[in-house]
């Protein structure tokens, strides 16, 4: 008997754990907006939780809710929808091991902006300790989820898996010749003027991007930043964008419900209670986060800040700098903004799936792609430079690269090999 009853208090206890942990990882990954409102939510549903919502300084032509009225709740619904929030909801209803959604959910915090996945599987597994073709065999899953053509690596790849129709992907193919010279394509495809022009308007119907539509696309034209950094006598602040605040309220009816000789009115309050104090306790955490996270991007990017470049970071070495498992500081990341005195940037702006070494210091692999075009646009077009070349070039400046790797970001650049740019 005593054996029995130790085993269910650990059950429980760990059942308690379990689910304040997932609150909290919850409540970090949201952003301020959203948070916004399921704060307003949770209070309402709360007799022991009281909040006050103040207005943002950067967000205008807002009024200021009042707590007790219904403003909160009208102010809130009628965001769009996420492209992150939309894909979660299609991973959870998923019938898929533990494992397995852990690396969905992963797939999703390292889409970039345009909602495309350009770090390669076995990038992937490395750096999140997944083995690689259990990987590979997610992203696949990851791809069949709507918005078609999310996951895929390129514009080529998502307007591919949009469209049945041969023609139609035989210009996907020779879009960079679409582009520059749609006559020649024309007659290299072997299709009549109707064919063509059909084909193009099918084509024009498709989306390159597909983060299009959502609220977290990069049209988006406002966001509320979850840090804010301020610059005072040449010294930079950190702090958090606090828009509401939540304690515990001081109920007397519930009170004495807690103290009630009935069980179960006793049983519900105590529940509620513990509801209201998990959750005051999760978004303190949050804010303590969030705090570590701004300072640690101050401290490192503080050249940025003053003017210079980015400097690109690794989610590995933040994630080891405040203390935090990969994951979540990845999907904490994948959410957020920051304003700067330099503007207002997404987290993951500072963030590099891929950082090389060089003359100039480190540089991240958009940089890299920039130096790719530049040569390739500042070449001789008589006598275009190849893949092995560029390689040399960059190879000066310090940066070391296969040529596979440059193939493979020419490709993400839409740009065609030397032999197809070659002018006759």
């Amino acid at each position: 008997m005593k054996n029995k009853i130790s085993q269910n208090v650990r059950l429980s206890n760990k059942l308690i754990l379990t689910n304040r942990v997932l609150l909290s990882l919850k409540v970090l990954e949201e952003n301020v907006m959203d948070l916004e409102e399921e704060v307003a939510e949770i209070v309402e549903e709360n007799p022991f939780l009281e909040a006050e919502f103040h207005l943002s300084q950067i967000r205008s032509g807002k009024k200021k809710p009042d707590e007790n009225s219904e403003d909160v709740m009208e102010n809130t619904a009628s965001r769009a929808k996420t492209l992150r929030d939309h894909l979660l909801e299609q991973i959870y209803a998923l019938d898929v091991k533990d494992e397995e959604e852990e690396i969905l959910l992963t797939l999703v915090d390292l889409l970039d902006i345009h909602g495309f996945l350009t770090m390669p599987a076995s990038e992937i597994a490395k750096e999140f300790k997944f083995k690689e073709e259990k990987v590979e065999r997610m992203i696949e899953v990851f791809k069949n989820l709507t918005p078609i053509g999310v996951g895929c690596k390129n514009v080529k790849e998502a307007l591919k898996r949009q469209t049945d129709d041969p023609k139609v992907k035989a210009l996907i193919e020779s879009i960079e010749e679409l582009q520059n010279d749609p006559r020649k394509l024309m007659k290299k495809l072997n299709l009549s003027k109707e064919e063509f022009d059909e084909s193009v308007r099918k084509l024009k119907q498709l989306n390159p991007y597909p983060a299009n539509g959502f609220a977290d696309s990069e049209y988006t034209n406002y966001v509320e930043p979850d840090i804010m950094v301020e610059e005072s006598d040449g010294k930079f602040s950190v702090f958090v964008n606090e828009i509401f605040d939540v304690k515990i309220s001081a109920s007397n009816v519930y009170e004495k419900l807690i103290e009630s000789e009935n069980e179960e009115n006793r049983k519900f309050a105590q529940e509620l209670f513990e509801k209201a104090k998990s959750f005051v306790d999760s978004l303190n955490r949050r804010k303590e986060t969030l705090l570590k996270l701004g300072k640690v991007l101050v401290e490192k990017e503080e050249s940025f800040l003053r003017g210079s470049k980015v400097v690109p970071l690794r989610l590995t070495e933040v994630a080891n700098e405040i203390e935090l498992s990969l994951s979540t500081v990845a999907r904490a990341v994948s959410t957020k903004y920051i304003k700067t005195p330099r503007g207002v940037y997404p987290l993951k702006f500072f963030f590099s799936r891929a950082v090389y070494s060089s003359n100039e210091g480190r540089v991240s692999r958009d940089e890299v792609k920039d130096k790719i075009k530049y040569l390739i646009d500042h070449e001789d077009k008589k006598k275009p430079l190849t893949d092995e070349q560029i390689v040399e070039k960059l190879k000066s400046q310090g940066i070391n690269l296969s040529r596979r790797v440059i193939a493979k970001y020419r490709e993400e650049l839409m740009i065609p090999s030397s032999s197809k740019r070659r002018m006759k």
